[in-house]
């Protein structure tokens, strides 16, 4: 877990050579810019617009059927080659197209359906002429059938009132008047002047005109490779232009400066000398903030991604990529909760793993998620559980459960609640670990060790105050003695070290100088430690917030066997038992499973980037962003 170190590096050439230099700085792809001028110039636009490509790739991505690209024969008779803008221009412009007209057919489709909808009722019928009337009107009501007796006795006698439909809920008038009748319970309808055989030919014409559509857009997505390729080298160009606007110029030299790993300090010293170029570079001063670059073995790197989702650690930080890859699959198995769910996302992950197979970041998430269905599995099989139902008392199965008396663990909810709490502890003591590590040789590490000193003697007080389990008891069985000194002794040990632990985090909190006399140093200091000290609460809150593992896990648990019974009790009714049974199991157990999926990923995330981060991880950073051409990837 590290985060790699940067080096300062400028590049000064000759000015008639930068454009070269740039293609060739790009192609290198080790070095993340930073400005020069700092005048807040934009680049120019490209001649292929990037986000009209990026519009086209997304609508053909879309696309649930693919063609295959066009074959050698084809490409070897076209006139144009693959990276005529013309031609790329033209694909994502009949791309763009074809998706705004789908966009208008959908929104005319839903407004014809509503349309027909409402005018079904009183049948299919033209409206004559304004000049066929006589000055009357057609007034269309639906009323409802208690609104029917409120319908002045005057409008019979004065209008033509036909009564054309008649349903559970409403009576459907028609009345033919001059004006609007008077005291009418409801207004009347605005239909459309089409008839409904009318709108139903148009709406039937649309789905034709869509389908065609979408054939076209299914034929365009041959070109989907070429598209990407253009995408990648418009971007390419645009961050040559940013990069060159981010460039000095001082007569006919210019200067580029940024960061580059010491790793490729060797490659950056030859492509100075290759470009005829002078190279220097420095460490980062302690006032400068280099970008975060992450470097972790690629098992491991899958967790990356879920780290910088919530935050990028600060250059001068450390990297928590280790802790989140086995604290977050951990966390997901306890809530998850039994073995035959971890089966199911493992087949999940299977069916998965060649699409995820095509990126580098698909591959890291890939590794993530197995180990997740491991770890899942495993703790699964330590619980008892396989889509709710335990393993046979005896079977080898069986005794992999961790049990508490005859039933597995996962029954005895106060030794789950002491496990969930009891992980939440010495989650949040490796944080302060961490940090009191960083801290090394400085006085304010002893603070982080005040935490861990008192977090664990805090822990200690409650295993002596807990009546059941009875920790001191069980200590007694398998070490000796009695439980009375036991708890005795653990809580005396338990008292001290969470006085020891709080008078440092009082007397360390601050990092003003230890050794000043000065009144109001030593005053600072003081409130400073007195301010420390107020993270007492937040130590009891955060530690608690761990027992959501055991509260989900129960709920996962308790569904699953709920819905087993559901099922086994569907399963009873004659004839078609068997058949709702397996229905009730089956949708019973996929709500359940998505549920728990939701829950272990975003409960998962947030005990690891709220209550861990928020102990051992305060500077945020920005990525290290390499200036890299994108095209020959």
């Amino acid at each position: 877990m590290a985060i790699v170190p940067l080096q300062r590096v400028t590049l000064i050439g000759d000015l008639k050579d930068r454009d070269q230099v740039l293609l060739e700085l790009q192609r290198l792809g080790c070095v993340h810019l930073v400005d020069l001028v700092n005048d807040g110039s934009k680049p120019q636009g490209t001649a292929i617009g990037a986000d009209d490509l990026k519009a086209a790739i997304a609508s053909l991505d879309s696309c649930p059927e693919k063609r295959p690209p066009p074959s050698r024969s084809t490409r070897r008779g076209s006139t144009k080659t693959v990276s005529d803008p013309g031609d790329v221009t033209r694909i994502a412009a009949e791309v763009l197209r074809i998706e705004s007209e789908s966009r208008e057919l959908a929104d005319e489709q839903e407004e014809v359906a509503e349309k027909i909808e409402q005018i079904r009722p009183w049948g299919d019928f033209r409206l004559p002429a304004t000049d066929e009337l006589r000055g009357q009107q057609f007034f269309f009501y639906r009323l409802l059938h208690r609104e029917v007796r409120q319908v002045p006795a005057s409008v019979r006698a004065d209008c033509c009132v036909s009564v054309v439909n008649t349903d559970s809920e409403h009576e459907y008038w028609v009345i033919i008047a001059k004006h609007p009748p008077a005291d009418m319970p409801c207004d009347p309808e605005e239909l459309d002047p089409r008839p409904l055989s009318q709108l139903q030919s148009r709406l039937a014409e649309i789905g034709e005109q869509r389908e065609r559509l979408q054939v076209q857009r299914i034929a365009l997505t041959r070109w989907l490779d070429r598209l990407r390729r253009a995408l990648a080298v418009t971007e390419d160009e645009t961050a040559r232009l940013n990069a060159k606007q981010r460039s000095l110029v001082d007569g006919p030299v210019f200067a580029l400066q940024g960061w580059a790993p010491r790793s490729k300090l060797a490659a950056l010293e030859t492509f100075a000398r290759e470009n005829t170029l002078a190279l220097h570079q420095r460490a980062p001063e302690m006032d400068e903030l280099p970008p975060t670059l992450l470097s972790n073995p690629r098992p491991i790197a899958g967790a990356e991604g879920a780290v910088t989702f919530f935050m990028t650690p600060g250059y001068r930080s450390w990297d928590p990529t280790w802790v989140m890859f086995f604290s977050f699959a951990a966390f997901f198995a306890m809530i998850l909760a039994d073995a035959g769910y971890g089966v199911v996302l493992g087949c999940i992950v299977a069916l998965s793993a060649r699409r995820l197979g095509r990126t580098a970041a698909g591959r890291q998430f890939r590794q993530l998620a197995v180990f997740m269905v491991v770890v899942t599995i495993v703790y699964g099989l330590m619980i008892g559980s396989f889509f709710g139902v335990a393993p046979a008392p005896g079977s080898w199965l069986d005794r992999l459960v961790i049990k508490s008396g005859d039933n597995s663990i996962m029954q005895d909810r106060e030794a789950m609640m002491l496990i969930s709490a009891t992980i939440g502890v010495f989650h949040l003591v490796l944080a302060n670990a961490v940090v009191a590590w960083r801290w090394l040789g400085s006085g304010h590490a002893l603070s982080s060790v005040g935490w861990v000193v008192a977090l664990i003697g805090g822990w200690l007080l409650t295993l002596t105050m807990l009546p059941k389990p009875d920790v001191m008891a069980l200590l007694a069985d398998n070490l000796g003695g009695d439980s009375a000194t036991w708890s005795e002794t653990v809580a005396a040990g338990g008292w001290w070290m969470l006085g020891v632990g709080l008078l440092l985090v009082f007397c360390f909190s601050s990092t003003r100088p230890v050794f000043s006399t000065r009144p109001r140093d030593l005053l600072a200091r003081c409130l400073d430690g007195a301010l420390g000290l107020t993270g007492v609460t937040k130590a009891f809150g955060d530690a608690l917030s761990y027992l959501r593992l055991f509260a989900l896990g129960l709920a996962s648990a308790q569904l699953a066997l709920l819905f087993n019974e559901m099922a086994s009790d569907a399963s009873q009714v004659p004839g078609v038992g068997i058949l709702l049974g397996l229905l009730v199991f089956l949708l019973g157990h996929t709500l359940n499973f998505v549920l728990a999926v939701v829950g272990g990923v975003v409960h998962g995330l947030r005990l690891t980037c709220i209550e861990f981060f928020s102990w051992s991880l305060t500077d945020e950073g920005q990525p290290f962003q390499a200036f890299e051409m994108r095209a020959n990837k």
